[in-house]
């Protein structure tokens, strides 16, 4: 047939193939692809599988936590009962204890312990479902990815076979060639020769192909697998094997001076594809003038370890090892019979039998590259097998959930009956915590500077005295005032306070020494709603219509002079004149007109006009009540206790004057009322006093501070003035 010329030029030559070759390259193009999708498939299998692995040993792992944890709970659950039952021995009046005591707090925290211990089991319970889960989803994606790998192999094995038929075929272009023995299993067929061949000296005309790799000579024994033939043979991995799987079958090829035989087998009793196939070739080149040839011999594919490699040149003769010239897995050998010779080639067939043998080549390399995918597969079938099925995982957990709920149950119960039982403990009392820091003090309103600390003298001039260095009055809750008044007499002797006369000039004197804001603060307390006279006198009249006053006489009259909230200046005074209409006070009738003092004060200090205006003395007071008695040389009013007041007008001994200098040098001796701080403090003033004094002069002051030292009560708190 003339070449295809189609398309080509002078200076070009297209190269002309049969149909025979290009079945050939289609079918080797083709078992190559799939080849590669078969090893791609068995990797992407074998790292689906170890994650199925791992799952599963997760999950395992997952489910064997349950168990501890369903103990620990059951074991947390039954401390409930113990913290109960102590809880309910504890005898109260033994034993006076409240919810805050230690050991209700520890029966109340085995709730909580095994509150906590049952939700691990739960969490523990939701972990392992998970984990299952997992693990059965990534073991049907191995089994799905093994499957796969399975189907891949199988298609490139039948790719395989495809081309070693395309290359049958080829080779038939240019001798004969025969499919035999398809579908059997220890068979054999005889194949007439169109030489002679070279056996053990013998020249056969047939020889006897089995369907165990093997070769018998004038008699056959395909049907031996297990052995080596007896008959004269050569045994290629010669083994039990079928033709009853897809792909598998044996052929055999004859030219004028080549004899090739193929076997495509798997082992008994595989009927599938699943596996590879095994690849066994007989290539003979023939001397056709005296029947002699050697062949190149091989096999590729998992070939059993005990496969047979040999021949025998005579019935019951000697076996002879075939050597294995590969360095690799396979097997490669060559054998020979007869004189040695030089094959001849046909140059007409020359490039068929050259296309042949280099599809033969590539065949056997494609099946080669398949020997580590068969093994990886079955391993992996191996390890999917070895995966075990989750049910017993679930059951396990399903269990668990069971057991989860009647811990539930029984600590409901057990949590209950403990609560129970600590509600029969007191609670403890609520104490109301004081804060003892000291409270923050008022912001002070615009006022002079503080006044110095002043010791009362009787005369009327006295020195300016030296500031302490204390200051004083600044822990009072409110700053006080005193009206600044000076108590004086005729004699400046203290007793001419106890005569009206001296109430009365020490009054006048008040009078004379206030100042207009004052005078004009005192219209302004008339003018506030204050009872007359006329009102006081009526409402004390009705109240002592025989003349004795009682306390509850004196409580509905102060109630009646502070019906707006506060007593004046002027409705004491009132008071006074009223109660004073006889030319006398009885004992009951000045407890009212200090009580009455006292509320109009307002906690300030009682000024001494006041005390005067009501016909009162410093003795009619109570003794702490704070009295305004003068002012010193700066115009500050002085401040002591109405008790102190007292005593310096009744003071007739100088001699305590020294003692309270010692004691200030000497701090051993101890001054009842004074710490020492205030007994030096007397001291040094009373040596500032006596600076300026006369003997007269000095000798009183003396007097003064010592009284003041034994009624221990001196108050050196001074403050800017209020008037009401």
């Amino acid at each position: 047939m003339a070449p295809d010329r189609a398309g080509a030029t002078e200076n070009q030559q297209q190269v002309v193939v049969s149909p025979a070759q290009q079945a050939v390259n289609t079918a080797l193009a083709t078992a190559t692809t799939e080849v590669q999708q078969a090893i791609a498939a068995t990797d992407t299998a074998t790292a689906t599988i170890a994650i199925a692995q791992t799952e599963i040993t997760q999950a395992q792992t997952a489910v064997s936590e349950i168990a501890p944890a369903i103990a620990t709970a059951q074991n947390n659950i039954s401390l409930i009962d113990t913290a109960t039952a102590t809880i309910n021995n504890i005898d109260l009046a033994t034993n006076p204890i409240d919810q805050s005591s230690q050991i209700v707090q520890n029966a109340k925290a085995t709730i909580d312990t095994a509150t906590a211990s049952v939700a691990t089991v739960q969490t523990k319970i939701t972990q392992a479902q998970t984990e299952i889960t997992q693990a059965t989803t990534a073991r049907a994606a191995a089994v799905t990815a093994q499957a796969t790998a399975q189907t891949e192999l199988t298609q490139a094995n039948i790719a395989i076979d495809n081309a070693q038929n395309a290359v049958n075929s080829l080779q038939a272009t240019i001798g004969t060639s025969t499919n035999v023995l398809t579908n059997v299993d220890d068979a054999g067929v005889q194949m007439n020769l169109p030489f002679g061949l070279l056996m053990g000296g013998t020249l056969y005309n047939n020889v006897f192909v089995g369907s165990n790799a093997t070769i018998t000579f004038g008699v056959n024994e395909g049907w031996v697998y297990n052995t080596t033939p007896n008959a004269p043979s050569v045994s290629i991995a010669g083994w039990d094997w079928t033709t009853w799987s897809t792909g598998t079958g044996i052929t055999y090829a004859t030219t004028a001076n080549s004899l090739d035989i193929a076997w495509d087998v798997r082992p008994f009793p595989q009927t599938d594809a699943s596996t590879q196939m095994v690849q066994i070739r007989f290539f003979g080149d023939v001397n056709p003038s005296d029947g002699a040839w050697k062949a190149d011999v091989s096999a590729n594919g998992p070939i059993p370890k005990s496969a047979r490699f040999n021949y025998r040149q005579t019935t019951g003769g000697a076996i002879t090892n075939i050597t294995d010239t590969n360095p690799g897995a396979g097997f490669n050998g060559q054998i020979s019979q007869g004189p040695a010779f030089t094959p001849t080639v046909d140059s007409s067939t020359a490039s068929v039998q050259a296309a042949v043998d280099a599809a033969n080549t590539t065949i056997a390399q494609l099946n080669s590259s398949l020997s580590p995918v068969v093994s990886q597969n079955t391993t992996n079938t191996s390890n999917i097998n070895g995966i075990s099925a989750t049910t017993s995982l679930t059951n396990t957990v399903n269990s668990a959930i069971s057991t989860k709920a009647s811990l539930d149950s029984a600590l409901n119960t057990k949590a209950g009956q403990l609560t129970s039982a600590i509600n029969n403990i007191p609670t403890p009392v609520q104490q109301v915590v004081v804060s003892t820091a000291p409270a923050p003090a008022p912001a002070p309103a615009p006022a002079p500077a503080p006044a110095p600390v002043v010791i009362y003298a009787p005369e009327q001039n006295l020195p300016e005295l030296t500031t302490p260095t204390e200051e004083v009055g600044t822990d009072q809750e409110e700053n006080i005032e005193g009206p600044g008044d000076e108590i004086t007499s005729e004699d400046s002797e203290p007793q001419d306070m106890d005569t009206p006369e001296s109430d009365e000039s020490s009054s006048n004197d008040e009078q004379d020494n206030n100042s207009e804001e004052n005078q004009d603060m005192d219209n302004d307390s008339q003018d506030n709603d204050t009872l007359s006279v006329e009102e006081i006198q009526e409402t004390v009249s009705e109240l002592i219509a025989d003349g004795n006053l009682t306390a509850s006489d004196a409580e509905t009259v102060l109630e009646a002079l502070s019906a707006d909230g506060e007593i004046t200046s002027a409705e004491v005074e009132n008071l006074a004149e009223v109660l004073s209409e006889d030319g006398k006070l009885t004992l009951a009738e000045k407890d009212l007109l200090s009580d009455a003092l006292v509320i109009a004060a307002e906690g300030a200090p009682i000024e001494a006009s006041a005390i005067a205006a009501a016909g009162l003395e410093y003795r009619d007071l109570p003794p702490q009540i704070p009295v305004e008695v003068r002012e010193d040389a700066n115009g500050n009013p002085v401040i002591i206790t109405a008790e102190v007041a007292s005593a310096l007008l009744v003071l007739e001994s100088p001699a305590a004057l020294f003692n309270a200098i010692s004691t200030c040098f000497n701090p051993e001796e101890e001054i009842e009322g004074l710490t020492e701080e205030q007994k030096c403090e007397l001291g040094k003033a009373l040596l500032n006093i006596g600076a300026d004094m006369s003997i007269p002069e000095r000798e009183k002051a003396e007097d003064i501070v010592v009284v003041t030292i034994i009624a221990g009560q001196l108050v050196v708190s001074t403050a800017p003035r209020r008037r009401k």
